[in-house]
């Protein structure tokens, strides 16, 4: 009796001091820290908007791929007077879904303060500072970055479709204006532009 109550409890400790391992439990014990109350007024300020849920709060709280490497916080809340910025996107997000896009993709990166951008790699304009773009790491659906491209010539200029490239994979969209880059930040290497409509 004395040896399985032992064992339970040092099952329970060791489980209390295990590190989280996936997105999710380190979403879970983030949110039980100091976090709880601006993600519900961010939340609320989504429904509001009628964007909420367009992407779960997990994914659009992600700041940035390398957050570890750069000694940041994996989740943040934008300043309030970032939260409207996040709307146009969003509404572009959830459009590119009806359309069957985007369905099994991540989001890897959305608002990152100006200390995470620049160790992250982004412009000193990056629309992530103003919480304005999500990058998106992309999942295995074959042709999806051609049918990008086809909504962004279609859609692009009306929506003001930002769509960059930086490899097979990951893509960056906002709202902040019609464009599209590629690897190397320069329109010519954007797939929208060597792949024919």
């Amino acid at each position: 009796m004395r040896v399985a109550l032992a064992a339970a409890l040092l099952g329970a400790l060791t489980a209390c001091s295990a590190p989280p391992s996936t997105q999710a439990e380190r979403y879970a014990h983030w949110l039980a820290g100091d976090a709880r109350g601006d993600v519900d007024a961010y939340a609320r300020f989504l429904r509001l908007q009628g964007v909420e849920g367009v992407v779960s709060m997990p994914q659009l709280l992600t700041t940035a791929r390398r957050w570890h490497r750069c000694d940041a916080p994996e989740f943040a809340v934008p300043p309030r007077s970032h939260w409207q910025a996040i709307v146009p996107t969003l509404q572009l997000i959830r459009e590119l879904r009806n359309n069957g896009l985007l369905g099994d993709a991540r989001i890897a990166s959305a608002w990152r303060n100006e200390t995470l951008n620049r160790c992250e790699g982004g412009s000193s304009r990056s629309r992530h500072v103003a919480n304005n773009a999500l990058d998106f790491d992309l999942g295995p659906a074959s042709g999806e970055l051609a049918r990008l491209c086809r909504v962004w010539r279609t859609i692009g200029q009306a929506r003001r479709f930002g769509l960059g490239y930086y490899d097979g994979r990951r893509i960056h969209i906002d709202t902040f204006g019609f464009r599209t880059w590629g690897p190397d930040y320069h329109r010519g290497t954007s797939r929208c532009v060597s792949v024919p409509p």
